[in-house]
């Protein structure tokens, strides 16, 4: 069961709020999300296992990679969520984040190409 004071926590750290942002709209993996966010896979790692932890992110294992994408029941749950998922997209940072994030992918460095 989610705990909403951990949740409302969880929204207190920028870089989850980041990838939060990122996950918003489609899957994706740690490297695309190295890629965007310039940081270590650790680093990553540890903020997605205290989401996935909290039922906030969901995880897809195809061959080698993992990816993840948000948990729609948490939207559910908590109306909260989404709304601050929604507002932070106005933010000039998570706005650069996503224009990173399509510029990757359409790079010939993508895992994805």
């Amino acid at each position: 069961m989610n705990n909403i004071v951990e949740i409302i926590k969880l929204f207190s750290d920028q870089t989850r709020l980041r990838i939060l942002n990122i996950l918003y709209d489609s899957e994706h993996c740690v490297c695309d999300l190295e890629a965007v966010l310039e940081m270590t896979q650790p680093n990553i790692s540890k903020h997605i296992k205290k989401m996935s932890d909290l039922n906030i992110l969901k995880k897809r294992k195809q061959s080698y990679w993992i990816y993840y994408s948000l948990n729609n029941e948490i939207f559910e749950k908590y109306d909260f969520v989404e709304s601050i998922l929604r507002d932070i997209r106005k933010e000039e940072l998570f706005q650069n984040d996503l224009k990173k994030l399509k510029k990757y992918l359409d790079s010939p460095k993508s895992c994805h190409i």
